[in-house]
């Protein structure tokens, strides 16, 4: 019926293409969306459905080729840049996803979740072979800049609590021992706060102490 009153409108074609999806028509779907961006090359629901229709089928690369060729246009592209860096976390591009987060930091340097996941790429790829000290003080400092933004946040303070320990093992000279020894008592001391004040979580403190110590004593 909508076809009938709508025989051109892209939005109908494109409810055409979900509706194949939907029966496990993929092809068919495809090739309907590639009828409405040729139409129409700035459709952005068309693209996304063609992106999730390649991540459905497992293939990875072609979703990020067309993520990458519609960030060329639509660089402000949030929810873009960030599915962008899931595709490449999921295949270990871990170099490429840091760049997609350098992206989002630009466009939202205020979101302390974007310094919190770009601090944790920066801390895995300085896990690997090719690490270097300095990649974890830089992970270090992005981890210590989620916190400023949100207080309390575990999540960074487990981070610098990581940062910290592997820095102090290392005996690493870039950086400061006592700054660092005054990170990791900042770190106990909120994280022994948030595990006490909540009684769900009071159990979690033994283990807790224990990452504690071991982090102090590397």
């Amino acid at each position: 019926m909508l076809r009938k009153q709508f025989p051109n409108s892209n939005r109908t074609k494109r409810l055409g293409g979900m509706l194949m999806e939907a029966q496990g028509q993929m092809r068919p779907a495809m090739a309907c969306y590639d009828e409405v961006l040729a139409a129409e090359p700035a459709n952005l629901h068309a693209v996304k459905r063609q992106v999730a229709l390649c991540r459905s089928r497992g293939r990875n690369a072609e979703a990020a080729k067309k993520l990458t060729v519609h960030l060329d246009t639509f660089c402000g592209d949030t929810e873009a840049w960030l599915l962008l860096c899931e595709i490449y976390i999921s295949q270990q591009l871990y170099r490429r996803a840091q760049f997609c987060m350098e992206e989002l930091l630009l466009l939202n340097p205020m979101s302390y979740l974007y310094h919190l996941r770009y601090a944790e790429l920066l801390y895995t790829v300085a896990s690997s072979d090719r690490g270097s000290h300095e990649q974890f003080l830089t992970a270090r400092k992005y981890f210590a800049h989620a916190l400023e933004l949100k207080p309390g946040c575990a999540r960074a303070l487990y981070g610098l609590m990581l940062c910290c320990s592997v820095l102090t093992a290392a005996k690493a000279k870039i950086c400061s021992p006592s700054a660092t020894q005054d990170l990791l008592e900042l770190v106990e001391r909120q994280l022994l706060e948030a595990y006490a004040a909540d009684p769900q979580s009071r159990g979690m403190l033994k283990l807790v102490n224990g990452m504690l110590k071991k982090a102090r004593s590397s």
